[in-house]
């Protein structure tokens, strides 16, 4: 059969069409590939505190010897009101205070999904299942929380729960409508820019950047699968560069940019990594996997990223093993 030569000249096209946009989002990978990120980290104590690590003294050194310029750190709920109406923020009073001899900016995560597992953290008090109650209590709590660190310029933005329409955790059943009532209750109180969050490579992102003034994107390479072991997402940089732009004209024209709100630098286990030999967490994400997940979150074009496993590395150094954290002082 002969093939009409119009349908030719559309397919040489279409051919040419896709060419070109591989060329152009291949070279706009090495432009960003030079250009400067500026790097952060997510941070634990309580996670750190598991690892065998003294949070403080961990703390002090990623702001002094790693010399982190922006971090992420959380107002869990079931630790700033462990009773009651009697809230107590000694903790995050110390870590704020520590950022701010070092001029290092801090974005506070609060309300009732935080990150690090198991995402939703319930005072004991709280009987979850009433979630009129919890809904309730949650607004009294980030209300207070906001009332209480508004004024620290040490605070760059607030970020408003954690992947909060993605299932995941520990959690109720995402409330879209609740997480409109609770931003719009958290402009009320201050002028400082909001984060909302999503998972990089399952979510399309709309609802959370038309929320935020700022989106944060996870960004996972390799992930622990429960049928078929690990998994390395198949996507390029420029498919995160090209969604962010897109979602932001079309559907959210106000929010001002993307972030990477968590770049995998651990590895991903189907049980805690403490549990597992070090050298089976080591083989989960070697070192070269480490770079790779930089360069490839720098080839996205998002101006900042907040690395996923700061408590890690020291974790990793404190048991002979130092060369992540050495890896990590040439990023900041």
């Amino acid at each position: 059969m002969r093939i009409p030569r119009t349908h030719i000249f559309i397919l040489l096209g279409l051919i040419a069409l896709v060419l070109i946009f591989l060329f152009v989002n291949y070279s706009a990978d090495k432009i960003f590939l030079a250009k400067p990120v500026s790097f952060g980290v997510s941070y634990s104590p309580k996670y750190a505190l598991e690892l065998g690590l003294d949070p403080k003294i961990t703390f002090q050194d990623i702001l002094g010897n790693l010399q982190v310029k922006n971090i992420r750190l959380s107002a869990y709920w079931d630790e700033i009101e462990p009773t009651k109406d009697k809230f107590d923020f000694t903790d995050l009073d110390w870590y704020l205070a520590q950022a701010q001899k070092q001029n290092t900016k801090v974005i506070l995560a609060l309300g009732y999904k935080l990150p690090r597992w198991p995402e939703c953290r319930v005072p004991k008090w709280i009987y979850q299942e009433d979630l009129k109650l919890l809904r309730e209590r949650q607004l009294i709590m980030v209300g207070v929380v906001i009332d209480h660190f508004n004024s620290s310029s040490t605070i760059s933005a607030w970020q408003i729960e954690n992947e909060p329409i993605l299932e995941f955790g520990d959690c109720p059943k995402v409330d879209r409508e609740f997480l409109k009532q609770e931003v719009a209750f958290v402009r009320s109180k201050t002028q400082k820019p909001i984060i909302i969050t999503d998972a990089g490579e399952l979510r399309p992102w709309k609802t959370p950047m038309q929320l935020s003034d700022i989106f944060g994107t996870t960004l996972y390479r390799v992930v622990e699968t429960p049928f078929i072991g690990q998994f390395q997402y198949p996507f390029k940089p420029y498919i995160y560069r090209i969604r962010s732009d897109l979602v932001r004209k079309i559907f959210a024209p106000k929010n001002q940019k993307t972030i990477i709100s968590e770049l995998q630098a651990e590895g991903w286990a189907s049980e805690p990594l403490k549990y597992l030999p070090i050298e089976s967490q080591i083989k989960r994400f070697s070192l070269d996997q480490f770079r790779e997940n930089v360069n490839f979150a720098r080839k996205t074009g998002f101006p900042e990223a907040y690395l996923w496993g700061v408590e890690w590395w020291y974790y990793l150094s404190a048991n002979g093993y130092p060369e992540y954290l050495e890896y990590a002082k040439g990023l900041f």
